[in-house]
């Protein structure tokens, strides 16, 4: 969600790093050592040593914090200190290490048990070093008998030492999959005890690049499990989950009130899912620090609020009180794209949404504004474990991508030209899929009588000096397609008398715009994956001229075609209006694009951005 507020106020705006990075901080030492016992519980034992090596190191690293679940874990800080450039040990006392509870607490106090372990170092500045030594327990595992971990090496900073070390006994099988660490199994069977050790050595810091999946799918990163595979996930996480899914008479009541009139099985259960999307207020705590375990729909129902898979239960429950079977699904819900061979429960997996099969829908309850089927961009096209429904087995599953035929902003703009070169417009805008839900969410979390504060940052942000409002609906109607409209004034947009030239003024139209599609496109050649939003983009401008304005000079109509898709424009006059029609498709089979995919996209960019900066010549 944190990806719509950029996109409202800088239209998708991106910072690339140059060539002469310098990374924050170097890790000098990173050393893990998991003990494992035969109920699946655990002690990590950690020690990391960090120099800081800028003012931003400082502000990052000055204090460094843990969250931890105090019903699963216990966590200690066993040792902490600063050294100073000059070589002076500076020891963290007692009264400078913080326990707090995690401020998610405050908003959910009975389903949130999360501590937050806080160290503040002292006499931290370049060229100080920051060392900790932890210890995490996990008392409960977050599935009986079972043991898994996850560790990644963020490669935006240099790594000079790091490892991880797996002691188990020997009778338990573990999987693993691992990306750049060398190692494996180093002692099979010694005193009915197993140890695996990976490592990393002098591995360079990397920028970043702007509108790129999570840095840690490009990282040194381990997975290991005793799950053998993800339908034995699946099974496990249903095991636990199924029952808190009961029908009681309050949840039978309400899923009659709430369908009451309603008989089309479909809308029956795009109404529950409505209900519990506006009614149960979502408390953001990830998969793993909320455990995996729901509450009971009665319970949250009482609480008027849960995590994700608290909403995935009561919203199975609502279903299944009409009749409608559902299942959970387990996803990431931020930037990671990569999905380990290992079923190593969370590893990527941190979010929960549902699945019907009657209906092939994905639904997203947490999302606040999404229409029956949509959804947020950071889940389509995903890797993700679909835990089962009836009979069916755990399997995974591809969410759906966007597309054009579902995913459009469609604009109709009607503009008047004066003779003092002055612009005031109105746009229509039309939404669906993927940007209905981005439209809502962004006028929903807007503060009431702000509107016309957010339309001059938006059309200051698009290059426009001028003013203007939108005007929307009830962004809470997820029946129909959300709409909304715009007037605006630009005052001097063009010289006047001329002669003269003019691009097609843009004023306030859609939030997701042909323009803004490509933005990020900053350098010929890439490293990393870049984000692609696909869909349907339509823009048709109509300018009314004045009487003493003559034009001389039209842009010529574009095609532009590409494995990516399709733009088309075309420019006509008739008596004194200008009708400027502009449509985009764009396609993918993934929801990023591989690097070497970089340069075809660029020229299909360049195109279509030299036509949108062509000009109207005039006098």
């Amino acid at each position: 969600m944190a990806h719509l507020a950029v996109a409202a106020i800088t239209t998708h705006a991106s910072v690339a790093f140059s060539a002469d990075y310098s990374a924050p901080v170097t890790v000098l030492s990173d050393d893990n050592v998991y003990t494992v016992n035969r109920d699946g519980s655990s002690i990590h034992d950690q020690t990391r040593s960090i120099r800081i090596e800028t003012e931003q190191g400082v502000r990052s690293y000055g204090q460094i914090s843990y969250r931890y679940s105090h019903e699963l874990q216990e966590f200690e800080v066993i040792e902490a200190y600063t050294t100073t450039r000059d070589g002076v040990r500076i020891d963290v006392p007692p009264n400078a290490i913080f326990t707090r509870q995690s401020p998610l607490s405050a908003y959910a106090p009975t389903f949130d048990d999360n501590l937050v372990k806080t160290i503040v170092f002292p006499g931290v500045e370049p060229g100080a070093t920051v060392t900790m030594r932890t210890r995490e327990t996990q008392i409960t595992p977050l599935f009986p008998g079972q043991f898994s971990a996850d560790d990644t090496f963020p490669n935006n900073k240099a790594i000079k030492s790091a490892s991880i070390t797996i002691n188990a006994p020997s009778s338990m099988k573990l999987y693993a999959d691992v990306v750049d660490m060398p190692g494996g199994l180093v002692v099979a069977d010694v005193d009915g005890q197993q140890t695996w050790r990976w490592s990393i050595k002098d591995a360079p810091a990397h920028p970043g690049e702007a509108n790129a999946p999570s840095m840690d799918d490009r990282s040194p990163r381990l997975a290991i499990t005793t799950f053998p595979s993800y339908e034995a996930l699946g099974k496990a996480y249903l095991a636990r989950a199924r029952t808190q899914a009961d029908i009681t008479p309050d949840i039978q009541m309400l899923a009659n009130e709430v369908t009451k009139g309603i008989t089309d099985r479909r809308d029956q259960a795009d109404v529950l899912y409505q209900w519990v999307s506006r009614n149960i207020r979502y408390v953001a705590v990830f998969l793993g620090f909320g455990g995996v375990v729901p509450h009971t729909a009665q319970d949250v129902l009482r609480a008027r609020y849960g995590d994700c898979k608290d909403h995935t239960t009561l919203l199975q429950a609502l279903l299944a009180a009409k009749g409608i079977q559902s299942s959970t699904v387990l996803v990431n819900a931020d930037s990671r794209y990569w999905l380990p061979s290992v079923a190593s429960p969370l590893a990527v997996f941190n979010h929960a949404i549902t699945y019907i099969p009657e209906f092939d829908v994905y639904l997203d309850s947490t999302a606040g504004t999404a229409r029956f089927g949509t959804l947020p961009f950071n889940e389509e096209g995903k890797r993700a474990l679909l835990t089962g429904t009836g009979d069916e087995q755990p399997r995974l599953v591809t969410l759906p991508l966007a597309h054009p035929d579902a995913d459009k902003v469609m604009v109709t703009t009607h503009i008047t030209l004066d003779n003092l070169g002055t612009i005031r417009g109105n746009s229509e805008v039309k939404n669906r899929g993927e940007y209905d839900w981005i439209a809502r969410s962004i006028f929903a979390r807007l503060p009431a009588g702000s509107e016309p504060v957010f339309a001059q940052a938006f059309l200051t942000a698009s290059g426009s000096d001028g003013t203007g409002r939108y005007i929307h609906g009830d962004v809470n109607d997820l029946w129909n397609d959300f709409s909304f409209s715009s007037v605006f004034e630009l005052p001097d947009y063009t010289p006047f008398p001329g002669p003269g030239a003019m691009r097609v003024p843009r004023g306030l139209g859609g939030l997701n715009t042909i323009s803004s599609a490509f933005d990020g496109l900053v350098t010929a050649r890439r490293r990393t994956p870049f984000l692609l939003k696909a869909g349907h983009f339509s823009e048709v401008t109509k300018l009314d001229l004045p009487v003493t304005m003559k034009v001389l000079n039209l842009p010529r109509p574009v095609i532009v075609t590409s494995p990516f898709g399709t733009y088309t424009s075309s420019y006509a006059l008739e008596g004194r209006t200008i009708t400027v029609t502009r449509t985009l498709d764009l396609t993918s089979k993934a929801p990023y694009l591989q690097a070497d995919e970089w340069p075809e996209f660029g020229r299909m960019a360049t195109s279509i951005k030299h036509d949108l900066a062509a000009q109207i010549v005039y006098q």
